[in-house]
């Protein structure tokens, strides 16, 4: 039903997009309001006066059709376990249900069968004050200011009164930190202010995104009610911002979303809440594919893809989603064989599509043409898929391939008939955030002291380089005895280490215990404790907030320390001793199975494996591909 309700609307924009009549297609917006059309239509008379506000309201009223807000009781509940979490953090248990239920079935409330003349007027009359007192007005065109400041809303929130609320909140704010003209450096003071506000991350609990009063209220959640926030405080004070996304990441293995400013350049400036510092020269370092603005406007251009992706149930399938790709990435055009395609058919619905746990996960439309896709706007460096839709489902259209960064061309990852040796360590290759984490243990070192302080350290065991593997034991040749035994990073680097154990035997059976000691952890948060590199778990870990940074145990008494085991802090992707894995290549008849392996050392080994494909390891003890 809510699928046929949507593919409606979009009929109904298809139709008003084909009209070079503005009056039909405002009559098109009208028509969907029923019953509230005469709320709609005060706007329109308040404003006949007034053609720019005139125009600012037509095209709120155009668009509202594809804008709701959910409703429903479990709303009341999840609310109470986000103020419970705010203050404590923790909720009542019978709220657990609420971490994954399936708010998208509650029932939809659209805007243009509620909203009242007395709302939508304020948020034009604030919107309009806010950009005329600003000194960028003049570099903020009217398009730009519908984008960047004009709506409403921003998803699916409930409609408060947002933009005066946090106008009164925000402006006096603003004018006590900055005075000057630049909308960048402005930015930059409103965002650092809100380091204040002492944020608390959380994405366990999951729902419609909440009014901008109510993130002020609780200072909670993930990165998309943080970009939320960020827009709300900055469109209330007339500076244009958005917020911008990426679907999925290959890399980073999650969707993220963040802020965008627009410069008096045009350009829109990237930038994450708390932001520091914002500048016009700083890159975007994540690997995303393809990147999208959320707008507020129906975005023409994508809407037969939208249709064909909403029957496919694809996150894609967002008609809001603008396709902003060319300003993180330089601007290409590609054109990929798509010989798996084999039913003679001369249209197709194609789209682009990079590795997501055990499916490919489509991030961008094309178009198809004499067995060819082609795709717009495309990161270099990644691996990429061409898929099709047959029968409903999303199937390959060909073979992976990725966009060579030097010279631009196309690389194909089909299999040769001739075999090879591979050996393998890791399930995925050991990149980015991950790098950094596991690098910080070089150079580090585990001292034994009899004081304190460790003023008399002494090195039993000094790190040259970071660790290759995850689990990592080595015996200690000192003899004395020590009290106080410590792991300690380079001087360069923060404490970063996810298990240390120290034993009294070399064969690592006496387990030596004592009291924890640490430097302080970073941001004071229950993820970078010092309690978290000795709870056995390896995949939580302790992170300091100095440098160097520190985490040991007093033994009481002094005592021989036999052997060291430590594990760095990780991704959980390196070879596991005992677990079961299983190699595959992607074919033309897709994944095939290499052979089913139990780790007897920290590496595979398999041999007659077909050559320059695309492999996959998946470990069938235990993890998420």
């Amino acid at each position: 039903m809510k699928t046929r309700l949507f593919i409606y609307v979009c009929i109904l924009f298809s139709l008003l997009s084909c009209s070079s009549d503005e009056r039909e297609q405002l009559e098109t917006a009208l028509v969907f309001s029923g019953n509230n059309r005469p709320e709609l239509e005060k706007v329109l008379a308040y404003y006949k006066g007034d053609s720019l506000k005139l125009k600012a309201a037509i095209y709120l009223i155009e668009n509202m059709p594809l804008h709701y807000t959910y409703k429903g009781r479990d709303l009341d509940s999840l609310h109470v376990a986000l103020k419970q979490y705010a203050d404590s953090g923790i909720y009542d248990k019978h709220l657990e249900y609420l971490k994954h239920f399936p708010y998208k079935n509650l029932f939809k409330e659209y805007d243009a069968k509620v909203i009242t003349s007395e709302y939508l007027i304020e948020n034009i009359e604030y919107s309009f004050k806010v950009w005329r007192e600003t000194p960028w007005e003049k570099y903020v065109s009217f398009d730009n200011f519908c984008e960047f400041i004009l709506p409403y809303r921003i998803k699916d929130e409930p409609l408060t009164h947002w933009k005066k609320d946090f106008y009164h909140r925000f402006k006096p704010v603003l004018d006590s930190l900055y005075q000057g003209t630049d909308v960048i450096e402005a930015t930059s003071s409103l965002s650092n202010y809100t380091i204040s506000l002492h944020w608390k991350y959380q994405n366990e609990l999951t729902g419609p995104h909440l009014s901008a009063q109510h993130l002020l209220e609780l200072q909670l959640g993930d990165c998309a009610s943080i970009a939320d926030f960020g827009c709300y405080m900055m469109r209330s004070v007339g500076i244009p911002v958005a917020i911008d996304t990426y679907l999925w990441s290959p890399v980073a293995h999650v969707a993220h979303v963040w802020n965008a400013v627009l410069d008096t350049t045009g350009y829109a400036i990237p930038f994450n809440w708390g932001a520091p510092q914002l500048q016009r020269t700083k890159r975007f370092n994540d690997r995303a594919g393809k990147v999208y603005r959320h707008t507020y406007a129906l975005q023409e251009e994508r809407l037969e893809a939208v249709l064909q992706g909403k029957r496919i149930k694809m996150a894609l399938a967002d008609i809001c989603l603008k396709d902003v790709s060319s300003s993180y990435f330089p601007s290409n055009k590609i054109t990929v064989d798509c010989e798996l395609i084999k039913d003679g058919k001369d249209k197709h619905s194609v789209w682009v599509a990079i590795f997501n746990k055990r499916n490919w996960f489509p991030i961008g439309e094309g178009s198809y043409k004499d067995g060819q896709a082609t795709f717009n706007d495309m990161e270099e460096g990644l691996i990429y898929m061409p898929l099709y839709a047959k029968d409903g489902k999303l199937k390959e259209a060909g073979f992976p391939f990725k966009i060579d960064k030097e010279s631009g061309c196309l690389l194909y990852y089909r299999p040769k008939a001739d075999s090879c040796q591979i050996t393998v360590t890791r399930k995925w290759p050991l990149r980015g955030g991950m790098r950094t984490y596991i690098q910080r243990m070089a150079y580090g070192r585990f001292e034994g002291a009899n004081r304190k302080d460790f003023s008399d350290a002494k090195v039993l065991l000094q790190l040259k380089n970071y660790p290759r593997k995850m689990f990592n034991e080595v015996k200690i040749k000192d003899s004395s005895k020590y009290r106080y035994i410590r792991y300690i990073s380079a001087d360069w680097f923060p404490g970063d280490i996810a298990e240390v154990a120290w034993y009294a035997d070399t064969l690592g059976q006496m387990k030596l215990q004592g009291k924890l000691m640490s430097t302080l952890p970073y941001g004071n948060t229950k993820k970078t404790l010092a309690e978290n590199a000795m709870d056995n778990d390896p995949l939580t870990f302790f992170s300091s907030s100095e440098r160097p940074g520190w985490v040991g145990l007093d033994l009481d008494t002094p005592k021989q320390i036999g052997s060291i085991r430590y594990t760095p802090r990780n991704d959980d992707n390196f070879v596991r001793l005992g677990d079961k894995y299983e190699l595959f290549y992607f074919s033309s008849d897709g994944w095939k199975s290499l052979g089913v392996k139990i780790a007897e050392e920290p590496k595979l080994v398999y041999d007659n494996v077909p050559s320059h494909a695309l492999y996959w390891l998946r470990d069938l003890t235990r993890g998420n591909e």
